[in-house]
Parts: structure tokens; C-alpha cells; sequence
């Protein structure tokens, strides 16, 4: 399914360094400077009435520490801004140097640089960075919206803050060799080459897209760090849509790659991977050779390709990729996503082995539509060799793939046998399975086809609409009869789990920027009175206290992500 190796052609220049003419702005101390169309360059830039005119003279002053540059609201300004230690040249983080809009409305920055590695606003090793309240747009070639990087110091750039912003159209010029592209890049593996670390990087409450379902915008966020050297990131609230990459990708909505420490929570993601046309993307939300990080309450929907399935993989919805370690997906929806729901790519990447990592209390609706992946969650392609903790997810698909000889599983494993990491776990899940291929059968509830083992199945419900089906290494059990006798989990249960509304999930109306969500959403996947699920589940140690619907998870819990 993937053969994941992210690239990136990195060249030894140095991006939107400053002319060495660069003009000191009129104070020591530190100011706010306004711009507008209709101002003059002459000006003092102190006050509205004494505006600059234009980015090049922001570009060309130089800024004491604590400043601010507040572009006009309601206008619309050309160029392509730079910070960096040349006109920031003492910055920190308890300061912050602030870029932001005045007036009524957002000001619009239209970018007019072009190249592999530009962007339409660089903070270079600037502590206390904060742009807020800007509509930034690609007004020529440029390759990123956004890019927080640190091309000269050795310890971390500190404080690096997007929020409030709409960011939109850009992608890796066309013809590019580099990956290099999207709304905002976040880098610690600088364009220079310099593995320049950042820490505290917050990324809230933006809209981050682009003009249609197939434009060729590239990642929301792209994160890259040298080794894990992007530390302490925060990415919440914010809206990411009408992604449709290159057609040869490795990117995501939301692309963790490098990071050590970070949440990423109450983003909706939608509309992502139309044009891609090859394996190693996309996906809504990925994590690459990150530690510590948690992927919480967000919505994942059609991740696919568009207007039709031509060649490549994934499409899933969330996914910890190869060398991903101490990390969690709890409390998200993801549904109508071409592949997986949920992917574990458990692959070793640069001595860094995957896992242990968790998946809980998550609902999945009609992933895997297309059959790209094979199942609605999927560990592959080795098993995993640290523990992988698999429990409380809700799985639910009534889709007909009546052109597919099979038809997708709740669970797939592959490529190969193997052991699972110690104290791996697969319990409390609900398995609804009422997809059926081009005989009228229902996915498999597992498709282990190699025969992996040494994980721990325990207390899931299972249920299809017909010919019920789990295959375990050579063997199909074919009624829950002979799967309870042939031993391999305890306490398993079968039968209708008598969600609320089955299948009617749908597309949460909620507020990414609020805080909250998208909970209670959806509705469809609580249970009704006389579940099986109600009560028949397992305790499990560590389970973070709280269902996908928040509520307290009793000692003997339910099955699946209603568990309280």
C-alpha cells in the first residue's frame, strides 16, 4: 500500500535573505508600523495616516523587538514578506513581533514571488513570531503560503504562532524536483540545509484550502523536522479543505513529520488527494517519524480521489506512519474516506521502530468506499514489533462494492506473518459490517491472511449482513460459533449492536475555531436500550477516562465508542 519516503530537494541558498542596504524603521523602541495601498513609503509608518505603501519597505527596515506590522484591513497588498535576524535582529518569545491586520476586515497579501522554496511570508529564526488575522494568497508561482523555518541557529527558535488566518493556493510549482509546497510549512530541516530547530509552534483557527476540489493546493500544514526537532506543537481549530496535490504526493491535511510533542485536535479536514495518482498519500492527518503526539476530535471526511479512482493508495483518514512512537488517535470521526479510517504503517524508519502507539474511542462510517486499503482500519505492512493498542473504535459500513470480488474488512493485516509487539490489544470494538461485494457477502471482520499473532482480542462485537466471516491465517471461520471455538479471543460477542441510526453519521455541523467538537456528532453510533454491546466489554488500563461521546467509562464498560 505505501512504500513511504518523504524527499525533499533541498538547495544551499539562502531564501529571501534581505539586501544588505536594509533601512532602519524610525524607533528604537518597539512600535506598531502600519502599511496600506494608499500610503507612501516616505512615510513614518507609525500611524494609519503615516502608512508605508508598500512590502518592500516592510522588507527593507528593520524592526525592534515587540513590533508589530498591521497591514490595511479590506486591502489588498502585492509581495511577499520576510523576517528573518537582518530586519528582526533581536527577537523573543516573551516579546512577540506581531503581523496582523488594521481596520475593518482582514487585509489580503498577494503574493509575487516565484520559485522552488519561495512563500508568501518567511519568519527565519524570529522568536515570538505571531501572523493573526491576514487572508494570504498565491497571486503568482509561489510554492507556500506560510514558512516558519530557522536557517542559522543552533538552539531552538522559539514561539511560532499562525492563527486566525486564511491561507489558499499554494502547491509545489509545477515541474518542481522538491516536495516543497502548501499553505504553511513548518521546517526544521531549513531550505538551506540547516537542521534548525523550532519549538512551541501553535497553528490555530485558520482556514487553510483551496479554490475547488481538484486544485492542485499541496499539504494545510507541512511539518518536516531534521531527526525530531520540531518540538511542542499545538495544531487546533482549524478548517482544511480542497487539497488536491500533485499527483505524486506524500502529503497529508495535516502532515506531522518530525515532531516531538504535539496535539492536533478539533480540526475538520475534507476534500484531500482528488489529483493523486500515486502511493505514499494522501491522507487527512498523518504522523511520520513523530513521537508523542495526539490526534484528537477531529472529522476526516472524503479523502479520495476525484472524479474517479484511476492508479495509486491510501486516502486514509488518519494515519501513524513509519517510525511513529508514544502516540495516540482517540475521540475522531472519520467516514467516506476512499481508504482506511484509521492506518497503523508500521514500518522502521532510520532505526526508529513504530509503536507503541493506541487507537480509541474513535467512529468510523463508510471508509474504505473505494477498497483502496482493504479494510477500515489497517496495520501494515509488517506486524507491529512494539505494542499496538486497538480498543473502543466503532466500525460501521454499508457500502456496496458489488464491483470487488471481496469486499473491504473491519480489520486488515498484511503483508506477511509475524508477531505483534508485547502487550498488543484488540478489544471493545464493534465491527457492523454491511458491505457486500459482487457475491452479496460482508467484509470479513479480519483479513489475516499471513497468520500475524501475539496480539490479545478480547471483548468486540461483531455483526454483518450476511455470511459473517473471520480470516485467520489459512483458516475462514465462517459463523461465530467456530470462531468462539477456535479459541483465539475471549469473550466475543455477536449480534445486531442497535446503534441509534446506522449509516446516517453523515457531516458534522460544528465550529473547528469553538473549541469543542465534533461531539456530540455523530448521533448515529450511540447505543439503543437492549444493546449486546451494553455492558459486555473489558477494562482496559489507561483508557483515559472518557468515551468518544465524553462521558466517564464505568469499570465493565460497553463495546465501542459509546462505552459509558
Amino acid at each position: 500500500m505505501r512504500a513511504k519516503a518523504l524527499t525533499l530537494a533541498i538547495v544551499p541558498v539562502v531564501l529571501g535573505c534581505l539586501p544588505a542596504t536594509t533601512v532602519a524603521a524610525h524607533a528604537d523602541a518597539a512600535a506598531t508600523y502600519y502599511v496600506s495601498p494608499s500610503g507612501s513609503d516616505s512615510n513614518t509608518g507609525l500611524s494609519p495616516d503615516q502608512a508605508w505603501q508598500t512590502v518592500a519597505k516592510v522588507n527593507t527596515s528593520t524592526f525592534p523587538q515587540g513590533s508589530t506590522v498591521s497591514l490595511q484591513g479590506g486591502q489588498t497588498l502585492t509581495g511577499c514578506l520576510v523576517f528573518n535576524t537582518v530586519n528582526v535582529p533581536t527577537s523573543s518569545a516573551s516579546t512577540p513581533f506581531r503581523v496582523t491586520s488594521y481596520g475593518t476586515g482582514q487585509a489580503t497579501l498577494s503574493s509575487n514571488c516565484t520559485g522552488d522554496y519561495s512563500a508568501a511570508v518567511t519568519a527565519d529564526n524570529v522568536n515570538g513570531f505571531q501572523l493573526d488575522n491576514l487572508k494570504v494568497v498565491n497571486g503568482s508561482t509561489t510554492a507556500a503560503g506560510v514558512l516558519l523555518e530557522n536557517q542559522n541557529g543552533t538552539s531552538a527558535t522559539q514561539s511560532l504562532v499562525v492563527s486566525g488566518s486564511d491561507i489558499s493556493g499554494f502547491s509545489t510549482p509545477s515541474g518542481s524536483a522538491s516536495s516543497f509546497g502548501g499553505e504553511i510549512m513548518v521546517l526544521g530541516y531549513a531550505v538551506n540545509g540547516h537542521s534548525g530547530p523550532l519549538n512551541d509552534v501553535q497553528i490555530r483557527n485558520n482556514t487553510l484550502h483551496g479554490a475547488s476540489v481538484t486544485s492542485s493546493d499541496g499539504p494545510g500544514i507541512y511539518g518536516w523536522g531534521s531527526g525530531v526537532n520540531i518540538t511542542n506543537v499545538t495544531v487546533e481549530g482549524n478548517t482544511v479543505y480542497n487539497l488536491g496535490m500533485p499527483a505524486k504526493t506524500t502529503g497529508a491535511g495535516i502532515t506531522a513529520n518530525g515532531w516531538d510533542g504535539a496535539v492536533i485536535r478539533h480540526n475538520v479536514i475534507h476534500d484531500v488527494g482528488a489529483n493523486v495518482t500515486s502511493c505514499g498519500g494522501a491522507s487527512g492527518i498523518e504522523a511520520y517519524t513523530s513521537n508523542n503526539v495526539t490526534v484528537s476530535h477531529n472529522e476526516v471526511y472524503n479523502v479520495q480521489p476525484y472524479p474517479a479512482f484511476t492508479a495509486g493508495c491510501d486516502w486514509d483518514g488518519i494515519d501513524l506512519d513509519g517510525g511513529t512512537t508514544n502516540s495516540v488517535v482517540e475521540y475522531n470521526y472519520t467516514h467516506h474516506n476512499a481508504g482506511s479510517g484509521l492506518l497503523a504503517y508500521t514500518s522502521t524508519v532510520d532505526s526508529r521502530v513504530w509503536g507503541p502507539n493506541t487507537y480509541r474511542y474513535n467512529i468510523s462510517e463508510n471508509d474504505d468506499w473505494a477498497k483502496i486499503q482493504g479494510g477500515l482500519m489497517d496495520v501494515v505492512p509488517n506486524a507491529p514489533k512494539n505494542a499496538l493498542s486497538i480498543y473502543g473504535n466503532t466500525f460501521f459500513t454499508n457500502v456496496a462494492q458489488s464491483t470487488k470480488s471481496t469486499a473491504s474488512a473491519c480489520f486488515d493485516f498484511g503483508y506477511a506473518a509475524g508477531t505483534w509487539g508485547s502487550g498488543s490489544l484488540i478489544a471493545n470494538n464493534i465491527c457492523h459490517m454491511a458491505n457486500k461485494d459482487q457475491y452479496g457477502h460482508s467484509g470479513q471482520f479480519y483479513y489475516n491472511v499471513y497468520g500475524q499473532t501475539g496480539m490479545t482480542l478480547s471483548h468486540n462485537l461483531y455483526y454483518a449482513a450476511s455470511s459473517p466471516a473471520w480470516r485467520w491465517g489459512g483458516t475462514t471461520y465462517s459463523t461465530f460459533a467456530a470462531w468462539q471455538a477456535a479459541g483465539l479471543e475471549t469473550g466475543p460477542v455477536f449480534g445486531d449492536p442497535l446503534f441509534t441510526s446506522p449509516g446516517t453519521g453523515g457531516t458534522c455541523a460544528w465550529t473547528p475555531s469553538s473549541g469543542a467538537g465534533p461531539q456530540p456528532c455523530p448521533q448515529a453510533y450511540t447505543l439503543a436500550s437492549g444493546s449486546p454491546a451494553a455492558g459486555s466489554g473489558v477494562a482496559v488500563s489507561g483508557n483515559g477516562g472518557v468515551d468518544y461521546y465524553q462521558n466517564a467509562i464505568p469499570g465493565t464498560p460497553d463495546i465501542g465508542a459509546d462505552a459509558g
